[in-house]
């Protein structure tokens, strides 16, 4: 079996696991009360969403350096030679981030004076606030862009 057959049977069952999952977080137990604060909910399956997000943060790692190494040790195809965005993807993807961070950057200090409500506890550290703010839409953005790239290499294939 060659690996754009395993990348893609490995990101399909992924993203599979994951819907499921999501599905199983919204479904089973989401709106349990918090037990110190009634008025707010500790869904019962949590902490498989966070296993899930591990998971997958760690075999995104594995696959990165796997391929690294491949593509050292084997001389895959170099982008060198690509022309338009399959050239320049390396860049794009840094351009994406450092605007996802910026974007971030910027509402997280529009937000600075506000407060977090954390289990019911107001939380007003403006660096956390900052922080958390800028993490969270850089997420987002990132989330999104790539959703949309698995989309469309997904649709658009090279036969």
């Amino acid at each position: 079996m060659n690996t754009d057959k395993i990348a893609k049977y490995l990101l399909w069952t992924m993203m599979g696991i994951s819907i499921v999952v999501f599905v199983l977080f919204f479904l089973v137990g989401f709106d349990t009360p918090f037990e110190d604060n009634p008025k707010y909910n500790n869904p019962k399956l949590t902490d498989a969403v966070l296993i899930l997000s591990y998971a997958l943060v760690i075999i995104a790692i594995v696959a990165t350096i796997w391929s690294a190494i491949k593509q050292v040790t084997v001389g895959g195809n170099s982008t060198a030679k690509d022309k338009g965005i399959a050239g320049r993807t390396g860049l794009i993807a840094v351009v994406i981030l450092v605007v996802s961070l910026v974007i971030g950057l910027i509402v997280g200090f529009a937000n600075k004076g506000e407060t977090m409500l954390i289990n019911g506890k107001d939380w007003n550290n403006p660096a956390d606030i900052i922080i958390t703010d800028t993490s969270m839409v850089s997420i987002i953005i990132l989330g999104v862009v790539s959703i949309i790239a698995v989309i469309y290499s997904m649709v658009v294939t090279k036969k």
